[in-house]
């Protein structure tokens, strides 16, 4: 019996009594039963092939190619088994949420929610877990799910992810059901891997979930949610981590993240006349409320010849972009970093926003607040800019025996900006 499954045809009447005790809203039928015996784990392995759970109508609710279920050995000869391990081979599924806010899960070819039922069965049977020593040694620790066919869905928002072979274990928690999943979705030509851990807490009836990324392109991400589209300017390769909390309807409630890449580019033509080579970026900050709420405590974005770090709160409504914007640059390409726009201000002593090869600029800083209306395209902003020049003479080669000869000129400015996001209207305030 341990060296590879045995039919016995006795063992499945007693399977479908025990399981016909527990279920009381539907029962579970399968074709045959086979079982392997685990004497170092004291445990039977019991292999159940095209399992079904139907109502008493004869509706299949949901269906399994294949159910492996270890149970303690001892158990088979009292009025209750215990299971130790069950695990889900191949099974179909798919988890929507509707228009209306409500879940839709299925598992098998049914597309109709009604595998909520069972759903429904395991979690309470997850929840409702021993808590002493003894009695979780004699229950069931986890729940495989093995090369799972997984539909992922969202009718609000649009969004379908499809993951081919994906792997999924849920676990008893103290403050509900635990999760661990790692699968790869195909999406705009391309493979997403997607892994990390989640956790449904049964006294709010919310979520927190952690997704792991590897070198994930940023566009791909509006497969996972619409709202990452502000990211989609990003042409790099995206690792790092994302939190999420979200509500029992799965609205996103809050999200931290704190991602990293290498060489890429950023697409800022429209602002700057032209693209910007990145050599590594860092992201980290966290949204709230459903992305209306989005705080970038730290970008960091470091060019060839000069780096950029800001912070920033943006904040938006139907209409309206309330934003906040801190920078600071350091390089020798001080003027490529700053919008042409900038270039407009009538000012002779913000040198860095000249262009001129006989200065090396080394800093530069930024801090703007403003509102941006989305359907008229219109800013209006106040702001400071200010520059730290080291001028040095065109024959000063070496830096570090002639650093004396530079002359530190700090100068800040402040400006106002009203009118069309491409060409606004800029003024100096003295």
């Amino acid at each position: 019996m341990t060296i590879r499954p045995i039919p016995l045809p006795f063992l499945s009447n007693y399977i479908k009594d025990q399981l016909d005790n527990r279920f009381h809203a539907y029962y579970v039928d399968f074709d045959d039963a086979q079982t392997r015996w685990r004497p170092i784990k004291g445990t039977l392995e019991i292999h159940l092939n095209s399992t079904r759970a139907l109502d008493y109508g004869d509706n299949v609710l949901a269906s399994i190619p294949k159910v492996l279920a270890e149970v303690r050995t001892k158990s088979i000869f009292n009025d209750h088994l215990m299971l130790q391990n069950l695990e889900f081979q191949n099974p179909r599924i798919s988890f929507i949420r509707t228009t209306g806010g409500a879940l839709k899960f299925d598992i098998g070819n049914s597309d109709d929610g009604s595998s909520g039922r069972v759903l429904e069965t395991i979690l309470i049977y997850m929840v409702t877990a021993p808590t002493t020593l003894t009695a979780i040694n004699e229950s069931l620790t986890d729940l495989r799910i093995v090369s799972s066919d997984l539909t992922l869905g969202d009718e609000i928002t649009g969004s379908l992810l499809h993951a081919p072979n994906a792997n999924i274990t849920l676990m008893p928690n103290n403050e509900g059901i635990g999760c661990a999943y790692d699968f790869k979705v195909f999406a705009r030509g391309e493979y997403l891997h997607i892994s990390g851990d989640c956790l449904y807490k049964t006294a709010s009836e919310e979520f927190s979930l952690l997704v792991n990324l590897d070198e994930v392109r940023p566009a791909l991400l509006t497969e996972i949610s619409p709202q990452f589209s502000y990211l989609t300017p990003l042409e790099v390769r995206l690792s790092g981590e994302v939190r999420l909390e979200l509500d029992k309807l799965l609205a996103v409630k809050q999200v931290e993240f704190n991602l990293t890449s290498g060489s890429g580019s950023l697409e800022v033509t429209d602002y700057l006349g032209k693209n910007l080579d990145i050599n590594t970026l860092h992201i980290a900050g966290k949204a709230l409320n459903n992305f209306s709420h989005i705080e970038f405590d730290n970008v960091m974005v470091q060019l060839d010849e000069a780096k950029a770090e800001a912070s920033g709160l943006f904040l938006t409504d139907n209409e309206n972009l309330d934003f906040k914007l801190n920078t600071f640059i350091s390089g020798t390409l001080i003027t490529s970093l700053l919008p042409r726009w900038f270039a407009y201000l009538e000012t002779d002593n913000l040198d860095c926003l000249n262009s001129s090869p006989s200065n090396i600029y080394k800093q530069s800083s930024l801090a703007i607040d403003g509102i941006y209306n989305l359907k008229q395209n219109q800013i209006n902003a106040l702001g400071n800019i200010s520059c730290l020049d080291q001028k040095l003479a065109d024959n000063d080669v070496n830096h570090s025996v002639n650093k004396n000869l530079a002359t530190k000129i700090e100068n800040m400015q402040k400006f106002s900006m009203d009118g069309a996001i491409d060409a606004p209207n800029l003024t100096t305030i003295q």
